[in-house]
């Protein structure tokens, strides 16, 4: 009962404009209809008559449009259930707020202890919103999660820590790990890297947002703002949101032909390799392809992809590119929806059986439980 009155309290809090607006639908709904069919007019106002006859039609037809526009407004606040991939829609910040639970440090994983249990091999994986599982309903459908519960079924005892963050570039990644990651001492990290991590700290792709944001007409604002389904129709059909995507596309590739650029985040990440090598971490990156482009995937990315498989295997980092396992195949089988181009369940899924794959070697088992092999 209190569950529902507190379920009850919250739709009248979150829908109580659309109440008040059926509400008066009613009310004008019956009052018409009981002028029209209770007034009795004169003869000679037969004309009158009619065009009293054609205003309840219109009346008739405008209330139907606002209960059926309120249907939609439900549908979109308390049924759909679908993320985008640029975070626009409101419905995106419906979905976080159903399906994503923050833990003790602010990622979304079960409660983290500094403190290691000995015999336990612990696995920290770092990244942006691929290893955070932006799109993905059920944290356990994660790859990160995949890989704990199939290296304990197999024997193993470890433990994986997720701390992936949605929009971190590898600047900022090597942020995260000195601040809140390197704290627990973790035996391996997985890396995720995706394409567009080489964007410095003045990033191109926060301009094309920003850009996005300045160019919204204010009324259109007011709207989207105010409603779901508004909001769902207007960045649907509007060319604004393909264009972004395709603004973000060049600006994430161009970061790679620019040497400043390009040196910087070579440099970074060769920092934080040799960090972790000097901490005894062993790690093992894992390089996403934009998947929204298969099968026919851009010669510009795959070249990226070559350098960059070269700078983590310089470093002495285990690589896993997905690009060769996955660059025949359609899009529409890779992501999580049309509008969200994240990785799905099938990807994570089989990402982590290539990052068990790559982990089981590292580890040994004995009477006082799992260990990394001395090198």
């Amino acid at each position: 009962m209190i569950a529902f009155w507190g379920h009850l309290s919250y739709f009248i809090r979150d829908f109580h404009e659309f109440l008040i607006l059926i509400v008066l639908t009613i009310v004008v709904c019956f009052a018409g209809t009981y002028f029209i069919f209770k007034s009795a007019l004169p003869e000679n106002r037969k004309k009158l008559v009619m065009f009293e006859r054609f205003k309840g039609e219109v009346v008739f037809f405008i209330l139907s449009l606002v209960l059926i526009f309120s249907g939609f407004e439900a549908y979109f606040r308390y049924k759909f259930d679908q993320s985008d991939a640029l975070g626009f829609l409101n419905t995106t910040d419906r979905w976080m707020a159903r399906h994503v639970v923050f833990n003790n440090y602010q990622v979304r994983d079960r409660d983290f202890q500094v403190s290691k249990t000995p015999g336990v091999v612990r696995i920290a994986v770092m990244g942006d919103s691929l290893a955070f599982g932006y799109g993905i309903k059920n944290v356990n459908d994660r790859f990160s999660n995949i890989l704990q519960d199939k290296l304990n079924e197999s024997g193993y005892k470890v433990e994986v820590y997720n701390f992936g963050v949605s929009g971190l570039d590898t600047w900022n990644e090597l942020i995260n790990y000195n601040t809140k990651i390197k704290q627990f001492k973790p035996d391996i990290v997985v890396w995720e890297y995706y394409l567009n991590d080489a964007e410095p700290k003045d990033s191109k792709g926060n301009a094309v947002l920003d850009q996005v944001s300045r160019e919204t007409p204010p009324f259109v604002e007011f709207l989207t703002n105010h409603s779901f389904f508004l909001d769902y129709l207007y960045w649907r059909f509007s060319a604004i949101y393909t264009n972004t995507f395709n603004q973000l596309k060049n600006t994430d590739l161009e970061q790679y032909y620019i040497p400043a650029v390009f040196k910087q985040h070579v440099n970074d990440i060769a920092s934080l390799s040799a960090q972790l090598k000097a901490e005894n971490s062993q790690t093992v990156t894992v390089i996403f392809p934009f998947l929204r482009f298969m099968p026919n995937y851009p010669i510009l990315a795959t070249q990226v992809h070559q350098k960059m498989d070269k700078v983590f295997a310089n470093d002495g980092v285990t690589v896993i590119d997905l690009l060769p396992y996955l660059k025949n195949k359609n899009a529409t089988d890779l992501v999580v929806n049309r509008w969200d181009t994240h990785p799905n369940e099938y990807i994570h899924q089989f990402v982590a059986e290539k990052l068990y794959n790559a982990i089981v070697p590292m580890l040994t088992k004995t009477d006082q439980g799992t260990f990394i092999k001395t090198q």
